[in-house]
């Protein structure tokens, strides 16, 4: 039993050990990264170049907050001309469309004109060549 609480003791001791070198570890990693950015905020702070480039961007950020206000404005006094265009471009395609239906059905109402005036015709001539047939084959088997 005695080893068990050796060993219990060794692993918690290797524990605790391995933990505290991790916080170490963190603590140093964190004070670093601190004292850099209060280095570059403190040359930030002294650079005039840098507020000069902070300040032109602030300005070049409101422009484009300006054009993008009047942008939108434009856009929605636009719209409801689009939206006109629109109703008047479907109102003519619904006339062209209607128009183009009444033109196919002339088209095909005279198609049909042309099949009959042309089919009557010949189908009389096929109507008197089947008669004529007919009466010559009458007279072939009387003979």
């Amino acid at each position: 039993m005695e080893i068990r609480i050796v060993i219990f003791l060794a692993f918690t001791s290797v524990t605790v050990i391995a933990n505290t070198l991790a916080i170490l570890v963190a603590y140093r990693l964190f004070s670093k990264a601190a004292s850099r950015m209060t280095e570059t905020m403190s040359e930030f702070q002294k650079s005039s170049e840098t507020r000069e480039w902070i300040a032109s961007m602030h300005a070049a950020a409101e422009r484009a907050k300006v054009i993008t206000e009047a942008t939108k404005v434009k856009f929605a006094e636009f719209d409801p001309v689009l939206s006109r265009a629109q109703e008047n471009y479907r109102h003519t395609l619904v006339t062209l469309d209607s128009k183009f239906d009444q033109a196919a059905e002339k088209i095909t109402t005279a198609a049909r004109g042309v099949r009959d005036v042309v089919a009557k015709p010949a189908f009389s001539v096929a109507t008197l060549a089947a008669g004529v047939t007919k009466v010559l084959e009458g007279m072939d088997g009387k003979e």
